[in-house]
């Protein structure tokens, strides 16, 4: 080339640059066209010809064009290619330093989507994280690219969703929605619905879910598949709701529609769609016992599956548990177990390391924690039957080892969750253990060996209070591995999070407000998890305990008793310094659940001038909870009792023995309950403190409450609770000094705190549960805001108010209680109120246990003390009911909390006098009033 025709080219050269990249613009403003009229395979052929033009010449569109061309790989399920076209697009801006942040943006969430969709939990992690940072360090990036922002919340919430953080998904689709609102269109508002939707599925509100979905499908208009997974989501749901033939309607014209679709498309084109939606129906066809048509749908998407993705895969997982399901209803178990297994094996990273028989693999070695869980679960309860009928010992070994498996596996996961909703909401999906229990006892019988005792044992140890363990657990590791600014910020966070909670619902600024501060706090865990290395190895590291271990912390005086308890029978736990014993003892589940109804019924309603009718319930359930255990009981006088969920409301004080009458449990032995061993034994406050104690009592005085107020609250003033504050010293907040601003002034390392007040429970939601102060702007100490006190350093709270004990229950997880905030919060031992509070039995027993607390008695002797001392009293002649007397128990340790002070209670001896005579009149005047206004309108 001579001088004058390289002159002509340098000087041409930056014109046919521009000329491509006009060209290219042009290309892929026609893909946006093409893509926005559904023609998906002539867009991705535009946004191609775009890329080929820029890709030499200029890096960021090139960049840019590789997320446009990936999202179209993504629709087509090809996610490992749209992995490799996103990195190639960061390999294009690395070598720009200033590459518009939105691009990184893109690449970034687009990788945390891709990766989330293949179960690349931490390498999603990961690119979901660089995108939530450039969006907290460049907030402009909204505005530049709302829709892609939208997208990136909407595809984290629902990535959040399959590792079972559900509350956490809640919050990236609500933000997700208020940029829909914002900026985008219905169109766009459908992808959000619908993920909400799923997001309510997954947490068993499917109301809510039908909701959601409904109004997706009335948002869009579209005949594509959008269109199609708001008919086939439809059906899922109201599968879920057993409406039945409903749900195969919406699922016949989801079919209808995909068909359409992929007519003349390639045979991996909307795949992953026909699969999902063959599945969903054979299940609803199982369902409805046509099981001809269960087969032919599975086998469909078996066939399907193999020829589009080959044998692995979430999908094909749950096709082999729904097969699973079909054969145990023929009664084919051998190859339902089969199914079982081809299921754990599909969701293995690698098949290979998984081919032993039955062999359970560990959770960092599959793609998906949860459908493990559910296949192993399926797999063991199979093995257990198998067992049943051959009575083939490895049956019974195998199944023993596939439920530990389960039950380490839901241990594992759950530390992953990082809300107490969601805690609580994966507890109540997931109750193994009653089965573990039946299993492993069964294998214990035939061979008592010590490690069938030890898993036992941890069984027992982790059949309830999950999310409480897992909080108190985490309260311990933070200060050890976290920054004490980080942690400062979190509680920041969670007072926004509060405050924003309480405002109306109708005030947007305060949504919008909450939702930021959710975020916020998500992604500061994720700052805990991922940047702390300490934090996260103590996080996942697995806990040890053993009966024997147990044993070298009872004296000879205590039992320690724990309760599981199946459809036929209540396996007990006991153990004493003498003999560890696992005890079986059949029930008839139905009489069970009607005796403790009738129990709870004597107890929890205020019965005025009714005798008590409660004697019969109470010796049956003794003779089914304490006779089993009766005779390792010779010369005990302290029994710790874990009580199963299902009857955690239940005093053990009132069972009586038969023996004779009003022959009362608390009459023989000091009672404390606990979550489990490991938090009764391990939480006791090592050091005394030397402030004084701590009482308050807002209600004290009837002339100080404002009436309006009390009016509106319902808070009658409770006139005994003066003479308790005052006999019980130290420092008091009576009255108006009783604010919920001045309790949060005072200092909590206290060896008591004392409340004689009014509570409210709300058993629809736990959170709206709360301990009333002296009325003023703000008077509500709600169980969120219990959560976050301080309260390590208290040596016991008492909850002298109505029903602070008693709250919504849980399913493996217990009673959601006042009490149990206070727990949370870190106090080792609290006594509390079942049911609604006598003011005039609550002082005297309060006073009393006061008084031998002072004396450096254990709480559970002080408490039992005090409750002899009713009976002995002229109180009891009047308030003999056990609904008097027997509502307050405690939950937690039971080691001392005060010095010894042998000094004669003379004081709160002349109070308790005082405070019969000036009380007996009216109560007695009040109850005659009450039973006389019942009888006149009929009542009686």
């Amino acid at each position: 080339m001579n001088c004058r025709n390289i002159f002509w080219f340098l000087l041409l050269l930056p014109q046919v640059g521009w000329t491509q990249i006009i060209l290219a613009d042009t290309y892929r403003q026609k893909a946006e066209t093409l893509y926005v009229h559904k023609k998906y395979e002539e867009a991705t052929r535009f946004y191609e010809k775009a890329f080929q033009l820029v890709r030499t010449s200029d890096p960021i569109r090139a960049a840019n064009l590789c997320v446009d061309l990936s999202s179209m790989d993504y629709m087509k399920n090809q996610n490992r290619i749209a992995i490799n076209r996103c990195l190639l697009g960061l390999r294009y801006l690395h070598a720009i330093p200033t590459a518009p942040d939105s691009a990184r943006f893109k690449l970034f969430s687009s990788l945390g989507t891709f990766y989330g969709a293949l179960y690349r939990n931490d390498s999603a992690q990961i690119y979901f994280r660089k995108a939530d940072a450039l969006l907290t360090q460049h907030p402009t990036i909204e505005r530049q690219i709302p829709l892609y922002v939208l997208f990136h919340f909407n595809n984290q919430g629902n990535w959040f969703l399959k590792t079972g953080n559900y509350t956490r998904s809640l919050s990236y689709l609500t933000k997700a929605q208020e940029i829909a609102a914002k900026y985008g269109t219905d169109d766009d508002l459908t992808y959000v619905e619908s993920n909400l939707a799923q997001a309510y599925d997954a947490m068993g509100d499917f109301n809510e879910a039908l909701h959601h979905r409904l109004l997706a499908k009335k948002l869009y208009k579209g005949v594509d598949i959008r269109m199609y997974g708001n008919l086939s989501g439809i059906g899922w749901t109201l599968y879920k709701l057993h409406q039945y033939s409903k749900s195969l309607a919406y699922f016949t014209e989801a079919e209808q529609l995909l068909t359409t679709l992929r007519r003349g498309k390639a045979v991996t084109d909307y795949a992953s769609e026909q699969i999902h939606l063959w599945w969903m129906m054979s299940a609803c066809y199982r369902a409805t016992n046509q099981l001809e048509k269960t087969e032919r749908y599975l086998t469909q998407a078996h066939r399907l599956h193999l020829k589009s993705f080959g044998s692995q895969g979430r999908l094909m997982a749950r096709i082999f548990v729904e097969k699973g399901q079909l054969l145990e209803i023929r009664h084919e178990l051998n190859q339902a177990l089969q199914a079982y297994q081809e299921a754990v094996r599909a969701i293995c990273r690698n098949p290979e390391s998984c081919t032993g028989q039955w062999q359970n693999p560990r959770a960092d070695d599959v793609s998906d924690e949860t459908t493990l869980l559910l296949s192993m679960w399926h797999k063991a309860a199979v093995l257990r039957k198998l067992h049943t009928l051959t009575a083939n010992l490895v049956y019974q070994n195998a199944a023993v080892k596939s439920y530990q498996a389960c039950v380490d596996l839901q241990e594992h996961i759950r530390h992953g969750i990082d809300s107490e909703q969601s805690q609580l909401i994966f507890a109540a999906q997931h109750s193994l253990v009653p089965e573990a229990v039946s299993t492993v006892f069964e294998a214990y019988q035939r061979r008592r060996s010590g490690a069938l005792r030890d898993t036992l044992f941890r069984l027992f140890e982790q059949a309830q209070a999950g999310s409480l363990r897992e909080a108190l657990r985490l309260s311990t590791i933070k200060p050890q591995t976290i920054p004490t600014h980080l942690l400062e910020r979190e509680q920041q966070l969670k007072k926004q999070i509060k405050q924003a909670r309480r405002k109306s619902l109708s005030d947007t600024t305060a949504t919008v407000s909450l939702t930021t501060a959710q975020l916020q706090w998500h992604q500061l865990l994720d700052t805990f998890k991922h940047d702390y290395p300490a934090y996260y190895r103590l996080n996942y590291r697995g806990t040890s305990s053993s009966s024997w271990a147990l044993q070298q912390q009872i004296d000879n005086e205590t039992a320690y008793i724990s309760y599981v308890r199946n459809e036929t029978s209540l396996f007990i736990l006991l153990v004493t310094q003498q003999a560890v014993e696992i005890i079986q003892q059949p029930i008839d589940s139905v009489r069970f659940t009607k005796q403790l109804a009738q129990l709870k019924h004597q107890l929890y309603h205020d019965p005025f001038l009714a005798s008590y009718e409660g004697t019969g319930s109470a010796a049956d359930l003794y003779a089914l909870l304490i006779g089993p255990v009766r005779g390792y009981l010779k010369g005990k006088t302290r029994l710790i009792i874990a009580r199963d969920w299902s009857f955690a409301f239940l005093p053990f004080e009132v069972l009586e023995t038969g023996r004779q009458a009003h022959d009362y449990l608390t009459r023989h032995y000091a009672i404390a309950y606990a979550f489990s061993a490991q938090l009764f034994f391990d939480r006791p406050r090592t050091d005394l403190s030397n402030k004084p104690v701590l009482t308050v009592a807002p209600f004290a005085r009837m002339g100080t409450v404002p009436s309006t107020t009390n009016r509106q609250a319902n808070f009658r003033p409770l006139a005994s609770s003066e003479a308790e504050a005052r006999s019980i010293g130290g420092d008091v907040l009576l009255g108006p000094e009783a604010t919920l601003a001045n309790f949060l002034k005072a200092d909590m390392d206290r060896n008591v705190i004392y409340f004689a007040t009014h509570a409210e429970t709300d058993d629809a939601d736990p959170s709206n549960s709360y301990v009333a102060f002296y009325p003023d702007d703000n008077n509500k100490l709600y169980t969120d805001e219990i959560y976050d006190l301080s309260l390590s350093a208290t040596g016991l709270v008492v909850l002298g108010a109505c029903e602070t004990g008693s709250g919504r229950v849980i399913k493996s997880e217990g009673v959601l209680s006042l009490a149990r905030a206070f727990a949370y919060a870190g106090c080792p031992s609290v006594v509390t109120t079942l049911w609604k509070a006598n003011d005039e039995t609550t002082a005297f027993l309060t006073i009393r246990l006061h008084e031998y607390l002072t004396q450096g008695m254990a709480i559970d002797r002080a408490l039992q003390q005090a409750r002899q001392d009713f009976f002995e009293s002229s109180l009891f002649l009047k308030y003999n009911h056990p609904y008097y007397w027997a509502n307050y128990t405690l939950l937690g340790n039971a080691s001392p909390v005060m010095a010894a002070n042998r000094r004669p209670g003379l004081v709160s001896g002349l109070v308790i006098s005082m405070l019969l005579l000036s009380m007996g009149v009216f109560w007695q005047r009040k109850r005659i009033t009450y039973f006389v206004t019942r009888r006149l309108s009929g009542n009686l």
